[in-house]
């Protein structure tokens, strides 16, 4: 009797551990971070003008080639409406990230930091189903010539729920980093 007691609590308890061990790796799963090689930045002037199209690309991913970035070239006092997508092309086809970022975006955040003098103002962020800033779509609004920096940072929220908050700084402990590309502007 004390064998067969033995055999069902060990059995019971690995069978146990099993299903602990899924249910975890479920649950990981579904907060993993994305591989992001590409960011493109699509810069419709609004009042008409051209379209213009800027990118950072490391097609074979973090620790292989260098990657290529453009710099981004705007008109003196225009306002752009910007969208973003976000690539992975170390599948192929390359994955659409954006839209795993929409759809998780309460877990989700992009940050738009212009440098000083950079004569860039970003605003009118999109937002996710909790109407905290998810910023896939913006506005940008140029004043007069000037050359500076704009960085892009993609900040990851984990947990279930996420506890995004609008308050949350790019640095907040509370995320990490996905991507984060400075770009060079020219206004001219």
């Amino acid at each position: 009797m004390k064998k067969q007691l033995l055999k069902f609590s060990l059995l019971f308890f690995g069978a146990s551990a099993l299903l602990l061990s899924s249910c975890k790796k479920d649950k990981d799963e579904e907060n993993e971070e994305e591989v992001i090689t590409t960011m493109q930045l699509t810069l419709v002037p609004q009042g008409g003008g051209t379209t213009v199209t800027y990118k950072f690309d490391d097609p074979d991913g973090p620790g292989g080639g260098a990657p290529t970035q453009d710099q981004i070239i705007l008109a003196p006092n225009k306002t752009y409406s910007v969208s973003l997508l976000l690539l992975n092309k170390t599948v192929t086809p390359a994955e659409d990230i954006s839209t795993e970022v929409a759809a998780e975006g309460q877990a989700h955040r992009f940050y738009y930091e212009p440098s000083a003098g950079s004569n860039i103002v970003v605003s009118g962020l999109n937002v996710d189903g909790s109407g905290i800033a998810l910023g896939l779509i913006s506005s940008w609004t140029t004043t007069t010539a000037a050359t500076g920096t704009i960085k892009i940072t993609l900040r990851h929220y984990p947990g279930n729920p996420p506890n995004k908050a609008a308050a949350d700084a790019v640095n907040s402990s509370k995320s990490s980093t996905d991507i984060e590309v400075d770009f060079n502007t020219s206004i001219q």
